[in-house]
C-alpha cells in the first residue's frame, strides 16, 4: 500500500493546524492593541472634554469675582464713574447717564457688586446704588425725589413738625408722617415728642451729608 497520499494529508493537516492559531493570535493582538488605542483616544477625549467643561465653568466665573481688570470693559467703567461721581443713583438715572439700556447697567452693576466695587440698597422701592465704602442707604434717600424733599424740608424747618413739612413738600401729613419714620428707622432723622406734635431733626451723618453736598434728586 502506498502511504505517501496519507503522509501528504498529515503534514497539510499539521500545517494547518500550526498556521491558523498563529493568524488567530495575531488578529487578536491587532483586534487588542486597535481596542486599546481607541480606548486610550476615548479616554483622553473625555477627559479633554470634561476639562473644556470646567475651564468653561469657571474661567465664567472667574472674570466676575476677579476685581482686577474689572474696569478694563468700557461700559462698566462708564457705569462705575456714573455711581461714584453721583452716588445713589437709581438704574434709570445710570443708564442715562452712561447712554446705555437700563437692563445694560444691570448687568454691569451686578458684577460691579460681585466684584465689590459698588453697594445697593432700596429706597421707596427704587433700586439705588454708590461706592463700595460710602453708605448707600444714605446716598440713595439723597437721590431719591420723595425722600430729598423731606430731607430737605426737614432742614429748613427742624425741628419740623409734620404739619411744617407736609406744607413745604405739597403733600399729605400722612404721607409725610410715614416716610419720616421709616427714615428714623433708618437712623436717617431723630425723632422726639413735643407736647401734641412729633418734631424731626436730621442726624448728624444726614446734616453733614446735605451740607457737603447737596445733590439734585434724580426722579
Amino acid at each position: 500500500m502506498d502511504v505517501r497520499p496519507v503522509v501528504a494529508v498529515l503534514v497539510v493537516c499539521l500545517a494547518f493546524a500550526l498556521v491558523v492559531p498563529v493568524q488567530a493570535g495575531g488578529a487578536a493582538a491587532t483586534s487588542e492593541q486597535a481596542m486599546q488605542a481607541s480606548g486610550a483616544g476615548g479616554g483622553s477625549g473625555g477627559a479633554a472634554s470634561l476639562d473644556t467643561l470646567r475651564l468653561a465653568a469657571s474661567s465664567g466665573n472667574l472674570g466676575r469675582a476677579d476685581t482686577e481688570g474689572v474696569l478694563d470693559q468700557p461700559t462698566r467703567a462708564a457705569v462705575y464713574e456714573a455711581i461714584e461721581t453721583a452716588p445713589g443713583r437709581s438704574l434709570s438715572a445710570i443708564a442715562a447717564a452712561v447712554g446705555v439700556t437700563k437692563s445694560t447697567v444691570e448687568y454691569h452693576v451686578d458684577v460691579l457688586r460681585e466684584a465689590g466695587l459698588v453697594a445697593g440698597t432700596v429706597v421707596a422701592g427704587t433700586r439705588r446704588f454708590a461706592p463700595a465704602g460710602t453708605d448707600a442707604e444714605l446716598a440713595g434717600t439723597l437721590r431719591a425725589d420723595a425722600t430729598a424733599a423731606m430731607l430737605e424740608a426737614v432742614a429748613a424747618e427742624e425741628p419740623a413738625s409734620v404739619t411744617a413739612v407736609a406744607e413745604a413738600t405739597d403733600r399729605a401729613a400722612s404721607t409725610v408722617s410715614h416716610h419720616l419714620s421709616r427714615l428714623a428707622e433708618r437712623g436717617l432723622v431723630e425723632r422726639k415728642r413735643a407736647g401734641e406734635a412729633v418734631l424731626t431733626s436730621l442726624a448728624p451723618a444726614t446734616r453733614r451729608a446735605l451740607a457737603d453736598d447737596p445733590a439734585p434728586a434724580d426722579d
